[in-house]
């Protein structure tokens, strides 16, 4: 409600509403406030300030540049005091002041200056910051004064809950049991009344982090109390062990013999136990993600704690002292918090409070490193400073792995500051001194990584000649690269070798794009990758599946054929499907060509692909048998009907005509000869493919098929043939476009009515008889009970070491581990003898539900097949729905976890599917760049792929809820409700471009503009804004959860729209705009690069992304400043720090789309012969551009800092964003794009 007033007000002009205008936009930012909403409330604030700077440096506090920003509000300040005392200036309002002020404040706070701040609170008399000030500093006079003040009782008063917390600490520095649990209950109980005020819990809410954040540091709190209460009581008790032995010693001499043996519980040495409270805070801590101050609470009351028990028990040994606290630790990861978070100096302040403590090697050698690593981005004299640090560091203590990871500091040091040659040898001298040590050998491969490049630029500085010399050095040069290439390869795949780490597995995209330099023929690079790969586990492998496939292809297929072999052997579920599709594509490729010449190249694919089938077919029959059994029934049951094949043609053929009418329009009108005769080779093509004359054959029975195609062919083909002038070819008359345009339509109403007629809803035992009559019984699993036979066998002992390192240290604990153990290596030994042919069990040859294992799925782990959903059945029913203008089939797979899983039977060409899986390789690897850095995570941004399970050539499952819509569908529902012609808005958009073909030919472009903008605005005036709007709130009963949809939708639209921009991805439409409607996520089918004609990345586009009326209206102007504008800004930003690791990804997934694109156009898929790698070399160009476009796209979208001071002034560092979001909803360019985009919804 608020909302809407202050939109409504906004529109009206400058009046006596002025104060209430204020009032009610401060409302609004309060509440969005109180709900957590920190950046709407921080852009709406910032928006409300006209003072010059104060929007720049209000967006970099609100995007985590701590330094930057502090910096520009220190100006601020100096620049207020001047102008207040410049007569001539403006100074800045109250309100403006007050957040200056305020966020001064508050960055201090995030850099932990707290000597600063208790300066300013002196000053101030800021009653609040002191007494945070007092306890941080363990000033406890000043805080219990502070606490007695009228400040304090005012906000006990009015739920304070922070002086609550302080009430607290001074009670357990004084030791009262009783009055600490009174505080403690009172302030558990204000937090909970707090709570229970709040909106409902949802995912992406951030209106309960704060209450959490208070309930975390209350658990700390109580236990606390309860470690001074014991230390005090241990103590007391020893006191008076202490005093009664002097007793016996001073009046019973005799019994001193027996009472030696007492001497554990004499003063000094008696302590509490708190091992396992320690453990706990260990584990107990904030999101790495969270703020330094977050951190900085929890970890300086522990330290005070820590502080505490140390003073308590001086007397005691160091090394019993060090049992009881845990300073050390907790000091480094402060340090690295810090670090990672961007706050070197927090770093260093923490790492500085361990002079005088006592710690043992481990943690010794963790505070080292933070030091170490503090030096590492800062300026030359810096590294050189921690080279210093390494060079003086005695190395006598540290174990290999510690001595590895100094060497291997010692050399990233040396090669930042240019000494690659020494680099390389304290790289070599790291992997000797510990050769398991991953992260020496991820370094070293990055420093020969580098070392080819170098190369490789020298070599195209240098002047080509056809001198003998210069092609002698030119081959020397291209022969020191594949060297250094073979070396990194080398080094890279060692690492995952020794840890199967994320941090390892992230080269593997870099290794597979070595391979191309060995050229047609296998060389050093594809027999050092056959080397190494081989010894990899295979789960590595999988998120890179189809990049695999298309290296069938390649030089490198031998090496390649061994891992699918190894993946088909341990995951045979994770990649049978795409070996099948890619088998039977290749081989349909392989069959047209043969007629015109041979391609090696692709003839190895086929047989290598055959083989790796016929090997799974003889290893796993049971299992092969049941998938086969399964995809026959889809792909013969399930495929569309003529009539849905055909509208699906007349359909794109529709829009292919509207868009050279809408050429025309714009005064690019192309040869009107060759347009008629494009279209009317076309439609040739397209009657001899529907109505091909069909085989008499009378000793063969017509299938059901063949006899709806004679059906078809019958009902169609005259009427069809009469309606394009097919019939009589030397008479035919030659169609206007128009009358392609008006004959089109006629057809696809025809067709439309035929195929309306099917049901929404079909029992699966009329569409397959075989798949309603599939059952299986959930098996009984364990681990392993899902490994095939040829997997090695669990052993007893397989992780008793590892478990030890997390579980309990008990005897006990580790006797049941080992029981367990051997208890599941009997189970699966019995299970040999068993039926269902399984040496390690039965449930490796039950089917499971695709789309299971990554990149199908967020998670990029070794995958556990026992854990996975296994197929019980199919649903009952089959729904058909509209997509894309054609109708899909959606059935249901219920799972042994109780779920019923929702695929979408989708047909489509090749391409379109191949590239439905590189856009979930995509997702997955951005969702991985998301939840990586704390700009994204703060902001809840994730990317969930899509699973696409391609079955054949032409048809793939999709992953598809119920609860997925469609804008198309929501409009088609509101012009149903409404009694509205579907069609009306298009049909008049329509008309209005066929009338302005006289316009253009007069050259009166500007009246064609104003022509098509007056229709558009008649469109809109009939097309209401509010239609996703209503359908929304009419899903949602409460204004919680329509606002908590609204939230995450918008989040989704920032990064849905940032990857169509990227990528240059067009044919946004209204049928692909699709989302879900319980959970708001956004989906991206259909993701496709929009390509030129020389296959370049097309960036002539008027619009960067759909953000059209109804979309925009829904999310409100106050969520486009909060939430999509940062989330774009912060999405783009995480993208932009993980480049160095994405950029060989988008290597290989851009040229694998390339290539696939180009076959996939008829002219070159006819005339061309040639073998996938000399495609590759032709497009390799192509291919380095788009990624080079890809990577400014998302640099124009990051978060920049702006070093001119009179720019700074009226900018914001986000604004490439804003000027993108200017631009996709500016009527001007939204009518510019093609009809089907329909703008106007």
């Amino acid at each position: 409600m608020l909302e809407q007033q202050s939109i409504a007000l906004n529109k009206v002009q400058s009046g006596p509403l002025d104060n209430y205008k204020e009032a009610l936009s401060s409302a609004v930012r309060r509440c969005y406030l109180e709900l957590g909403e920190e950046d709407t409330w921080m852009s709406l604030k910032a928006e409300a300030c006209i003072y010059p700077g104060l929007a720049y440096a209000a967006s970099v506090d609100m995007y985590g540049k701590l330094h930057e920003a502090l910096q520009t509000f220190d100006v601020l300040i100096d620049q207020c005091e001047n102008d207040h005392k410049d007569l001539n200036s403006t100074p800045p309002s109250d309100t403006e002041m007050t957040l200056i002020e305020d966020r001064w404040i508050s960055l201090q706070r995030e850099t932990c200056q707290w000597a600063v701040l208790s300066d300013l609170a002196e000053d101030s008399c800021f009653s609040k910051l002191k007494m945070e000030c007092a306890w941080k500093n363990r000033d406890w006079e000043k805080l219990r004064n502070l606490c007695a003040s009228p400040a304090a009782v005012s906000g006990l008063e009015l739920g304070d809950i922070d002086v609550k917390m302080n009430e607290i600490f001074l009670a357990i520095y004084d030791g009262k049991l009783n009055e600490i649990e009174n505080l403690h209950a009172q302030t558990a109980q204000l937090c909970l009344y707090k709570w229970q005020l709040l909106p409902s819990l949802h995912a992406g809410c951030n209106a309960h982090v704060t209450l959490l954040r208070n309930f975390n540091r209350l658990v700390d709190i109580r236990e606390s109390g309860q470690i001074m209460v014991e230390a005090r009581y241990v103590h007391s008790f020893s006191s008076c062990i202490d005093n009664l032995m002097l007793c016996v010693y001073s009046f019973f001499p005799l019994l001193i013999p027996h009472l030696n043996n007492c001497s554990q519980y004499t003063s000094g040495k008696s302590y509490p136990d708190l091992k396992n409270l320690l453990t706990a805070w260990r584990n107990r801590l904030p999101n790495d993600h969270e703020s330094i101050s977050t951190w900085d609470e929890i970890f300086q009351w522990r330290s005070h704690m820590f502080t505490a028990i140390t003073n308590k028990f001086h007397f005691a040994e160091q090394s019993t002292l060090a049992s009881l606290h845990d300073r050390p630790w907790t000091a480094i990861r402060m340090a690295r918090t810090a670090r990672q978070l961007g706050v070197p100096e927090v770093s260093l302040l923490s790492l500085s409070k361990l002079t005088d403590c006592a710690m043992d090697v481990a943690d010794a050698f963790s505070k080292l490193n933070e030091q170490i690593l503090s030096y590492r981005n800062g300026s030359e004299d810096e590294k050189k400073g921690g080279l210093n640090l390494i060079n003086t560091t005695n190395l006598s203590y540290f174990d290999s792995s510690q001595k590895s990871e100094i060497f291997r500091l010692k050399a990233d040091f040396l090669e930042s500051l240019g000494g690659k040659t020494k680099a390389t040898q304290a790289y070599c001298h790291a992997v000797q001194l510990c050769p398991t040590y991953a992260r020496a050998w991820t370094s070293w491969g990055g420093l020969c990584w580098s070392l080819s490049d170098l190369v490789e630029a020298q070599s195209r500085r240098q002047q080509s000649s056809e001198s003998a010399e210069d092609k002698a050095k030119k081959a020397s040069n291209a022969k020191k690269v594949c060297q250094y290439l073979a070396q990194s390869m080398g080094c890279y795949l060692e690492a995952i070798h020794c840890e199967s780490s994320e941090e390892s597995r992230v080269h593997i995209p870099r290794c597979l794009t070595m391979l191309v330099k060995d050229g047609m023929s296998p060389g050093l690079l594809c027999s050092t990758f056959e080397k190494y790969a081989a010894k990899l586990p295979s789960w590595v492998w999988l998120p890179w599946i189809p990049q695999l496939l298309s290296s069938l292809c390649r030089t490198e297929s031998k090496a390649v054929k061994l891992l699918l072999h190894g993946i088909l052997t341990t995951y045979p579920q994770s990649v049978y499907f795409s070996l099948r599709s890619f088998y039977l594509e290749r081989r349909d490729q392989e069959r047209s060509k043969q007629s015109s010449s041979d391609n090696p190249s692709g003839s190895t694919s086929v047989s290598c692909a055959e083989d790796l089938m016929s090997n799974l077919r003889k290893s796993q029959p049971t299992l092969w048998m049941s998938l086969e059994s399964i995809l026959e029934e889809l792909i013969i049951r399930f495929r569309p009907s003529y009539e849905e094949e055909l509208l699906a043609t007349i359909t794109a053929l529709l829009q292919r005509a509207d868009t050279q009418l809408e050429q025309q329009s714009r005064g690019k009108d192309a040869d009107e000869e060759a347009v008629r005769g494009s279209f009317s080779k076309t439609l040739s093509r397209v009657s001899e493919k529907f109505f091909r004359t069909q085989s008499d054959n009378s000793s063969v029975t017509k299938d059901d098929r063949a006899k709806k195609t004679a059906d078809f062919t019958m009902r169609y083909k005259e009427s069809f043939e009469r309606d394009f002038s097919m019939l009589d070819k030397e008479k035919k008359e030659k169609l206007s476009l128009d009358d392609i345009i008006s004959k089109l339509n006629k057809w696809k109403k025809i067709l439309e009515t035929r195929v309306s007629s099917t049901p929404p809803c079909l029992p699966l035992m009329q569409v397959s008889p075989s798949l309603s009559a599939f059952t299986n019984a959930a098996p009984d699993l364990w681990e392993g009970a899902c490994d095939s036979p040829g997997s090695k066998p669990l052993s007893p002992n397989r992780n008793l070491a590892e478990s030890d390192k997390d579980s309990s240290p008990s005897s006990s604990a580790a006797a049941a581990l080992k029981a367990a153990i051997n208890a599941s290596t009997a189970v699966r030994t019995a299970s040999t003898f068993e039926g269902s042919g399984g040496s390690q069990g039965s449930g490796w040859t039950t089917v499971e539900i695709p789309g299971q294992y990554a990149p199908n799925i967020c998670a990029d782990e070794r995958p556990h097949p026992e854990l996975h959903a296994k197929l019980i059945k199919f649903e009952s029913t089959v729904e058909v729905s509209r997509r894309n203008d054609q109708l899909v089939r959606r059935i249901g797979m219920v799972g042994s976890d109780g779920k019923v899983h929702q695929f979408l039977l989708q047909f489509a060409i090749p391409y379109w599917t191949r590239t439905d899986e590189r856009t979930t390789q995509l997702q997955q690897l951005l969702g991985k760049c998301l939840r990586k850095e704390s700009i994204s995570c703060r902001r809840n941004l994730w990317l969930r792929p899509t699973a696409v399970i391609p079955i054949a050539q032409r048809l793939r499952m999709i992953a598809e809820d119920k609860d997925h819509v469609s804008l198309d569908e929501i409009y088609a529902t509101d012009c149903i409700a409404n009694g509205r012609d579907y069609s009306e808005a298009s049909n008049i958009m329509q008309n209005k471009i066929r009338n302005l073909a006289p316009l253009v030919e007069g050259d009166d472009s500007e009246s064609a503009k104003k022509a098509k903008m007056d229709a558009f605005i008649n469109v809109c005036s009939i097309v209401s804004p509010h239609i996703l709007s209503n359908h929304i709130r009419n899903s949602y009963s409460s204004a919680e959860e329509y606002f908590h949809f609204q939230r995450t939708f918008a989040s989704q639209t920032a990064l849905n729209s940032l990857l169509q921009y990227a990528f240059c991805v067009s044919e946004r439409t209204p049928c692909k705009f699709i989302f879900n409607k319980k959970t708001g996520h956004i989906l991206s089918p259909d993701f496709r690069f929009s390509y030129s004609n020389q296959g370049f990345a097309d960036e002539k586009k008027a619009v960067p992304f759909r953000l059209t009326r109804n979309i925009e209206e829904f999310i409100g102007p106050f969520l486009m400043k909060g939430i999509v504008t940062p989330a774009m800004a912060s999405a783009a930003t995480a993208i932009c720090k993980n480049e160095s690791n994405l950029e060989q990804a988008l290597q290989l997934l851009c040229r694998d789309d390339i290539v696939s694109w180009y076959l996939s156009k008829s002219s070159q898929r006819e005339g061309s012969q040639r073998s996938t790698q000399d495609l590759e070399r032709q497009l390799a160009d192509r291919v380095k551009k788009n990624v080079l476009l890809i990577q400014s796209r998302f640099h124009e979208c990051a978060v920049k800092s702006i070093k001119d001071d009179v720019e700074k002034r009226d900018s914001t560092c986000d604004k490439g964003v804003k000027k993108l979001l200017s631009i996709a909803t500016s009527a001007e360019n939204v009518v510019s794009m093609p009809l089907n985009y329909a703008g106007w919804l």
